[in-house]
């Protein structure tokens, strides 16, 4: 009795983390479906450094500063040596590879890798870590939207410069696919 449940709690516990695994890619699945609009963003567009004023949902607890991007495109080179140091991915070899470099909010430098030629972009964390489906819009000439599919749909507002608290607000109640959404800075914005 005790070993047939013991192989009952096994096999409960598989499904449920094979229905956990289903569900997060049929999110996923959803998101991109939901975001897509056929307005593919050209990763060569990316400005070399970027402010990330603004997150849907809101973070848990407020940066001191506004966290600050670097965007590098990778030379032939470079994404050569990105794919030699992890066995396992595929970055391509005739298109777009974008390096972004920031300092997490403890403290953390961490590169991600975006690439892709469809709207729906790969994001490249690590070695040991799931590619991610990722998805830029551009908002306006100072402002694209990231929306993380990979990570709920989750979407982050950059901003080509620090912008006031009352641009960001007025810029993001106009951004119409994000409405209905709780979301806040990550940072204290100038009040000018």
């Amino acid at each position: 009795m005790h070993g047939n449940m013991s192989a009952l709690v096994v096999i409960a516990a598989f499904l449920l983390c094979g229905v956990n695994a289903a569900g997060y890619s049929q999110w996923e699945t959803q998101c991109m479906d939901y975001y897509a609009t056929d307005e593919n963003y050209n990763l060569d567009e990316l400005p070399a450094q970027m402010y990330v004023v603004y997150y849907w949902p809101p973070n848990q607890r407020q940066r001191d500063t506004c966290e600050f991007i670097n965007f590098k495109k990778l030379t032939h080179e470079e994404t050569a040596e990105a794919r030699f140091q992890c066995g396992n991915l595929t970055l391509p070899s005739n298109e777009t590879v974008m390096k972004a470099s920031y300092i997490n909010n403890r403290g953390k430098h961490v590169n991600l890798l975006f690439y892709g030629q469809d709207e729906v972009k790969e994001m490249y964390r690590a070695c040991d870590k799931n590619i991610s489906k990722y998805i830029f819009k551009k908002v306006n000439d100072n402002y694209i939207l990231g929306i993380n599919c990979s990570a709920g749909g989750r979407g982050m507002l950059f901003s080509r410069f620090m912008a006031s608290s009352t641009e960001v607000h007025s810029v993001v109640e106009n951004i119409g696919i994000m409405s209905g959404r709780e979301g806040s800075p990550d940072c204290p914005l100038p009040n000018y």
